[in-house]
């Protein structure tokens, strides 16, 4: 590391209370009539080194004071590293030194790096004079800088009887000598640059230390115009009977997704926002109203998509821009309202995140929790100790399955498309235990740990904001009696939370798409139909296509497509049977023909066309059963991951029923396979 520390000194370092006592200029802030532990003092911190065996001690400023803990931070720089860390109040004295006098120490650092590069100077000058050199830009008046330097350099020749030796002294300086010097002055002037803005430490703790006022400010304001602003964004998606006053309003726990729940345009990867009012009257319908908003007054939260939507794009800047306008749209929540008949839907920008009010025993004090902790100091998320554990036991067992899926393919290179792993490592939701540690007071996150609680506790109570709005501001839940949510009789009375989230009890292992397709695709014979190797050739003929286009300095544009179909080219189609099986190599070999890419007046037949796909990129359409998608899109545990084999499952879906062709085969029907 770039950091600047001293050699623990074992003397200097406070070892107990009782020794603190005996200690000068040593003892800490607080003792015997001396300054209490304030923002911007200064200490001598001794951490444990990560490439020494020895401690290293560094100067650090107080920037944070917790409950139980103390955040320091060196001086710093953009070209140097620096040390933060935090010390918790049962390490205080091992740990800390209390420095009086921190203007002193910064004053000395910083002469101490004037002089070292001032004496580095003075070598540059010694090799440049020794070599007859020019050293600076000569002052007005003065000689030229040319003529000084042509001048010198001839004395130079002159007093040097063997010109090799002194052309390899030159070839050191200017390959060696001079640039590490060069090197070294630089990071002696970044040392003086960081110890002299130390000081500015100190101003920008406390600028710190104010911050929460203004976003108490910020919090008051945002719940003010949430409360405000309910019926200006509110619409009627459908209308009828109001329910009864006495029903209370359920506010369903989980947050949905609109692409999920109504499959509509699903060979497309979803719903776009601009169709939001077809989906409005999709969930109207009875059937669609019953299941989503299964209760006379209810609310729940949706999304379009829980997954971002590849699109393309064709390069140009105004592309970008659409698709980044309709993928912020994706953000959007939209609350839906079930009063009676009436089917109201808000539109808003808050995120209320994947569960809308928590689980029971979030917010117990007796719930024993552990935290994690991301890189960059901070507290990602909590949970409890029995999920902790769990996810601990399943770990393990999804390492064992992994390594028995490696042993059982030891020639299999491409290790990432182990069923048991790549989930894990691509979708960000690998486990490793070592990040975790108790929400307890033994932890110098504590605060950070009840800092989160308190800000979900905020975020979860504007769904009461809302709810209060509801009553008091708007006609989407009336008639109602006088509500008051502020208070928990009140609250109890109008409302009621539905945990269909966190209290769902799910049978048996969730569903494992992976093994159900390796038992369909047991079944593959020369006679079945599949489906996945147009996706394949779409993506072969990208890379294809990106290939040339990189050949092309024509090119205008960086765009790259992920896909791609050539013009006048249908591909193996989307649902079709192989021409060629086969079973040793588990690969299938579809077949068609194109137009022809350059007129030819003496040859018009169409060219022939051939695809080889492995089997791990195809489904077997014709062992799947009518139905076989819903295992996968009812079960809470799978419905993320759903979307990722819609594709796949509801093409196989259509054929079945009759909405599908074998577009290879001319004579193909639209009737089921047998």
């Amino acid at each position: 590391m770039n950091i600047e520390t001293e050699t623990p000194n074992t003397t200097a370092v406070v070892t107990s209370a009782e020794a603190q006592q005996d200690r000068g200029r040593d003892r800490a802030p607080g003792d015997d009539g001396r300054p209490e532990l304030a923002i911007g003092q200064w200490f001598w911190v001794t951490v444990e080194s990560d490439h020494s065996s020895r401690p290293e001690t560094w100067f650090g400023c107080v920037m944070e004071i917790g409950s139980n803990y103390i955040k320091l931070s060196s001086p710093q720089s953009r070209e140097l590293s620096h040390w933060e860390h935090r010390v918790h109040f049962d390490d205080f004295w091992t740990a800390l030194r209390y420095e009086p006098d921190p203007q002193g120490v910064i004053r000395d650092r910083v002469a101490k790096h004037t002089a070292r590069a001032n004496a580095l100077l003075g070598k540059v000058k010694a090799i440049t004079a020794r070599l007859g050199l020019p050293v600076s830009v000569a002052l007005p008046g003065a000689a030229s800088p040319a003529s000084t330097g042509n001048g010198t350099a001839m004395v130079a020749l002159a007093s040097k009887p063997d010109m090799n030796a002194y052309k390899t002294e030159l070839m050191l300086a200017k390959d060696k000598e001079l640039p590490d010097l060069f090197k070294e002055i630089k990071s002696q002037y970044a040392h003086v640059a960081m110890w002299m803005g130390a000081e500015s430490l100190v101003l920008q703790a406390s600028v710190d230390a104010m911050t929460g006022t203004v976003d108490a400010i910020e919090d008051r304001i945002f719940s003010v115009g949430l409360y405000a602003g309910l019926t200006e964004s509110a619409t009627l998606c459908s209308d009828g009977a109001a329910a009864g006053p006495e029903e209370k309003l359920h506010v369903m726990q989980r947050r949905l997704y609109m692409d999920e729940e109504c499959l509509l345009n699903y060979n497309a990867g979803g719903m776009e926002f601009s169709k939001i009012s077809e989906f409005d009257a999709w969930i109207a319908k009875p059937e669609n109203r019953d299941r989503i908003l299964p209760f006379p007054r209810t609310l729940v939260a949706m999304r379009v998509r829980r997954i971002v939507k590849e699109r393309e794009s064709n390069g140009t800047m105004l592309s970008a821009f659409i698709n980044m306008m309709i993928e912020g749209s994706d953000k959007f929540t939209f609350l839906y309202v079930r009063n009676g008949e009436r089917v109201w839907r808000i539109t808003s920008e808050m995120d209320y995140g994947e569960m809308i009010f928590p689980d029971e025993t979030m917010f117990r004090p007796d719930e024993p929790k552990m935290a994690k902790i991301r890189w960059g100091d901070k507290v990602d998320k909590l949970i409890s100790v029995d999920d902790y554990q769990d996810r601990v036991a399943q770990s393990a067992a999804n390492e064992a399955k992994r390594e028995a899926w490696m042993k059982a393919n030891p020639n299999q290179d491409d290790w990432w498309r182990c069923p048991h792993s790549s989930s894990s490592y691509f979708d960000g939701d690998h486990f490793n235990a070592s990040e975790w540690q108790p929400f307890n007071r033994s932890s110098v996150y504590y605060d950070d740990c009840v800092a989160m609680l308190e800000a979900k506790i905020k975020e979860y109570n504007r769904i009461a904001v809302i709810i209060q709005g509801l009553y008091d501001r708007s006609e989407i839940l009336h008639p109602h009696p006088p509500v008051k949510t502020w208070t928990a009789e009140g609250f109890e009375a109008a409302v009621k939370l539905v945990f269909d989230g966190t209290n769902t009890l799910y049978a048996g292992e969730k569903p494992d798409f992976i093994s159900y397709r390796e038992q369909c695709n047991k079944q593959i014979t020369g006679e079945s139909v599949l489906v996945g190797q147009y996706d394949f050739w779409l993506r072969r003929e990208a890379i294809k296509e990106n290939k040339r286009r990189d050949a092309d300095w024509r090119q205008q544009t960086d765009h790259r497509p992920t896909r791609y179909k050539p013009h006048g080219d249908k591909g193996p189609g989307p649902v079709a049977v192989p021409a060629i099986w086969r079973p040793k190599a588990r690969e299938a070999v579809f077949t068609w023909t194109r137009e022809r890419r350059v007129f030819d007046p003496y040859n018009r037949e169409p060219v022939k066309c051939s695809v080889t796909v492995p089997e791990e990129e195809l489904f077997n359409v014709s062992a799947y059963r009518q139905g076989d998608y819903k295992q996968f899109f009812r079960d809470p545990r799978t419905r993320a991951e759903y979307l990722k084999w819609a594709p796949v499952l509801l093409a196989a879906e259509d054929y079945h029923a009759g909405r599908a062709r074998d577009d290879n085969d001319d004579d193909a029907t639209a009737s089921p396979c047998p």
